[in-house]
């Protein structure tokens, strides 16, 4: 049978009780500055909490920062250190950043704000772990022991090295971080980041259980400024992990801080760091200024570590190309967890048990013929190069080994075909022009880039109301540049999704044939696959959910700074979806092109009703539903909405035996079942195990149940990620894309004995079986999937919800509000 470890531990925070930190208090005139800058009686004007992060992550000795008001109230702890570091560099960053939140220089700050004095006073965990969040500390101090002394990873002929790892704070982690790794000349450096991070399980909140993550960060080594012209891309900040070594400091072992810097409309650079404080960090350290260009220009220099500065900039997706892919193999992330697992046990954690697979029944997995709605006909426009439109028709009509030798369309006559569907269901491919709609916005005719925007929505209006307008529902595929492609600001796509949802058009795009046969046909499958489902058809998987009653999956879409409430009815083959102030049930692809008339929330605040309005909203649909239905209401929910929106779905809130209180009388209804979804870093990694064998593994999938009656379920591998073996590892094949299926827990809150916790359980593994496009699962049940899927008829982005890349990628998440959609 196959089981499954969970690469966690249970630990006790009072194994590090006796260990000696040092702690800083705020001084009293720093406190009163954010005391009295308010915007109101009731508002400080800034947050404490930035600040302490930054500092968290310039000196990952500091273990832990408090940055709520207890701080600024009740003269707490503020910095806690495994080691006092020099308080003049504390001090000079912040006047630095208190200054720049005035535009002030340091000089303008009041008297008693340059003129005071910081003192670290040496303790103990045990004497302040009150004061302090264990959340942080607790890991850590985990990360820093770790990193005292260097681990033997041993990976057989190919790798037997010693490592040096080092404790880094990314994106606010405990990371330890190895030294850098280089197959040959030709490829890129990379690390080994094992990630310690203190959790709390739901439904057994009491029990502290530390996780262990495992996965690479990669490095940049290619020159990214040259000739006049700058390679990296705009989106999101770009990390450096940078080390100085200052002469008047003598330091054992290096220490890493994590810096970031971000592409900028050119002025005198094209580059330039992100904060404040990342700007001070150089004054501080070096004694003058840093230009971030310069690690662009040569990484190499400062990559080699020779130097009095080492830094290696984090190889992400903003940069073009990159010999050494994301991931980590199998056999490595086994070595890494058995070292760290070693070295806790030995200091006094417990292992978990091992978990039983399951799913022994055959679990279904089919995707055709395609099930619908009802009898209809549609049209899709192509709007591409007469290539493409070809391709398209070529490809969709042809029995296709990559699906079964399934043929999708079926043709009748010339670009009229009938699909392989439960239903009759024509399809009409027309091709159209794409020059108009997919050209380049004009943002150099103007100065402001929505005008420009709104400019080209218009012309698609404009263009398609001219067009003879069929009596039944059009979409449209777009064949356009990927986002690389394009200079700064001219991408259209946001703007051509809207314009064609004005005109009542679903839109999926589609790059550009490459040439490559088995890639191009596997993105015209998928797109046109993407389109069927956000039409609302499914995979005959459906006819296979073995549901006694109606599904209600619950979530709440992000847009931008606002937030839409929705839920997904799933009747039968029925699918139906209710967003907050719309008053009745549409379908999918009518929610898509009505998402303007709903009403959005703000982020729940103390000072807004936005987490009253959403439970309102939902108790009142599970209400109705129980009312229209005679049999059980199964109740779908995302566990990240325990963050503002439904507290009772907390870990410390829900029950296995229960359903969360909303209410009294859905408290005591005995058809009503809720399954908790969890697909964040809350959910462990993990190996499969077979025979007990701890050096056999697998890559296989099913359903696995630990004790508590918390669920695990493994999906089976797309077809893009097989082909790689499981004794592959990142050392030996850098060049390899090595990806692990995530894990997704599924709690079923309320089933009347342990065999109908069972088959909820399995309902939401299937749920994730549903979508046309994945030949396997979705991480989300399906019910829950296209919800999250509609966002970008509003953002007009498409985000991929089921790419994981083990935190090899930079994808930050700044609030917790955020994890919502991604996580």
């Amino acid at each position: 049978m196959k089981k499954m470890e969970l690469f966690a531990l249970e630990i006790d925070e009072t194994l590090f009780y006796n260990e000696t930190i040092y702690y800083m208090k705020m001084p009293e005139s720093w406190r009163n500055f954010f005391n009295r800058e308010r915007t109101d009686r009731f508002k400080l004007a800034f947050k404490v909490e930035p600040l302490g992060k930054k500092l968290k992550s310039i000196f990952p000795e500091i273990v832990s920062v408090c940055s709520s008001n207890k701080v600024l109230l009740d003269d707490q702890p503020w910095l806690v250190s495994t080691k006092p570091i020099h308080s003049s560099y504390i001090k000079h960053l912040t006047l630095g950043w208190l200054a720049h939140l005035k535009d002030y220089s340091i000089p303008d700050l009041p008297q008693d704000v340059r003129d005071s004095e910081l003192v670290w006073v040496s303790s103990t965990f045990g004497d302040v772990h009150e004061f302090v969040d264990n959340y942080q500390w607790v890991s850590g101090m985990v990360a820093v022991k770790f990193c005292q002394e260097s681990k033997f990873l041993d990976l057989g002929n190919e790798l037997r090295e010693e490592l040096k790892f080092y404790h880094v704070i990314f994106n606010d982690k405990h990371e330890c971080i190895s030294n850098p790794i280089r197959k040959s000349h030709r490829h890129d450096p990379f690390s080994y980041v094992i990630r310690f991070a203190l959790k709390t399980r739901g439904g057994d909140a009491d029990r502290a259980i530390l996780t262990v993550s495992l996965g690479t960060r990669r490095y940049l080594s290619d020159v990214q400024i040259k000739d006049g012209k700058c390679y990296m891309r705009s989106g999101h900040s770009c990390s450096v992990l940078v080390s100085v070594q200052n002469p008047y400091v003598t330091r054992p072992d290096r220490s890493f801080s994590q810096l970031k810097f971000e592409r900028r409309p050119r002025d005198s650079s094209f580059t330039a760091w992100e904060s404040a404080l990342d700007e001070l960090y150089w004054d501080v350290q070096v004694g003058e200024s840093f230009e971030s260009d310069s690690l662009l220009v040569n990484p190499k220099v400062y990559s080699d570590g020779d130097g009095e500065i080492t830094a290696y900039v984090v190889n992400n997706n903003l940069f073009a190309g990159n010999s050494v892919k994301a991931g980590i193999g199998l056999p490595e992330k086994s070595c890494l967890y058995n070292l760290a697992k070693g070295f806790l046990t030995d200091y006094g954690a417990r292992e978990l048990q091992l978990i039983p697979d399951i799913s022994l029944r055959g679990m279904n997995d089919n995707r055709f013929p395609i099930v619908v709605p009802k009898e209809e006909r549609i049209t899709i426009e192509i709007y591409s190069s007469t290539e493409m439109f070809e391709a398209v028709k070529r490809e969709l009509s042809t029995a296709q080994k990559s699906i079964d030798n399934v043929t999708i369309l079926e043709e009748i006559s010339d670009s009229v075909f009938r699909l392989n569907s439960d239903k009759e269901f024509i399809v009409e491919l027309v091709h159209c022009n794409p020059d108009i709609i997919t050209s380049e916005l004009e943002i150099d005719r103007y100065k402001d880039n929505s005008i420009a925007q709104e400019k080209r929505i218009n012309q698609i209006v404009k263009q398609l109301s001219k067009v003879e307008q069929p009596n039944h529902s059009v979409l449209a595929l777009v064949e356009i540049e990927e986002k690389s492609k394009w200079r700064e600001g001219v991408d259209p796509k946001k703007a051509i999704r809207e314009g064609l949802k004005r005109t009542g058009r679903l839109s999926q795009f589609i790059y550009p044939l490459t040439g490559d046969e088995k890639g191009d046909l596997s993105r015209i499958l998928n797109a046109v696959l993407d389109l069927f489902n956000d039409y609302g058809l499914f995979s005959d998987n459906v006819n296979k959910i073995n549901a006694s009653g109606t599904l209600l999956s619950i979530s709440v879409i992000k847009a931008g700074k606002k937030y839409l409430p929705a839920i997904s009815r799933l009747d039968g083959t029925d699918l139906s979806v209710k967003l907050l102030g719309n008053d009745r049930w549409m379908a999918l692809s009518e929610a898509a092109l009505k998402m303007d008339e709903s009403k959005f929330l703000d982020n729940p605040r103390r000072e807004n009703k936005s987490s009253e309005v959403f439970k309102a909203f939902i108790t009142a649909e599970i209400h109705s539903e129980l009312e229209r239905s005679s049999g059980q209401v199964i109740v779908l929910i995302n566990a990240t909405l325990r963050h503002g929106w439904l507290g009772a779905i907390g870990n410390s809130k829900i029950q296995c035996d229960r359903v969360p209180y909303l209410n009294e009388r859905l408290a005591n209804e005995p058809r009503l079942r809720f399954i908790r979804i969890n697909a964040t870093d809350d959910v462990p990694q993990y190996r499969i195990i077979i025979d007990d064998e701890m050096n056999r593994f697998t890559k296989a999938l099913g359903v696995f149940k630990d004790p508590v009656g918390i669920y695990y379920g493994v999906g089976g591998r797309p077809n893009a990620w097989k082909g790689i073996a499981n004794d592959a590892t990142k050392f030996s094949s850098p060049s390899k894309l090595l990806l692990q299926q995530r894990a997704v827990e599924y709690i079923p809150l309320r089933g009347e004995n342990e065999n109908e916790s069972d088959e909820l359980a399995l309902l939401a593994d299937q749920l994730r079986r549903l979508g046309l496009t994945y030949d396997k699962h979705t991480i989300f049940p399906y019910t829950m999937r296209v919800l999250s899927s509609l966002s970008k008829y509003i953002t007009g982005n498409e985000d991929d919800y089921d790419y994981d890349a083990e935190f090899d990628e930079e994808v930050e998440v700044d609030s917790e509000e955020d994890l919502i959609l991604r996580s």
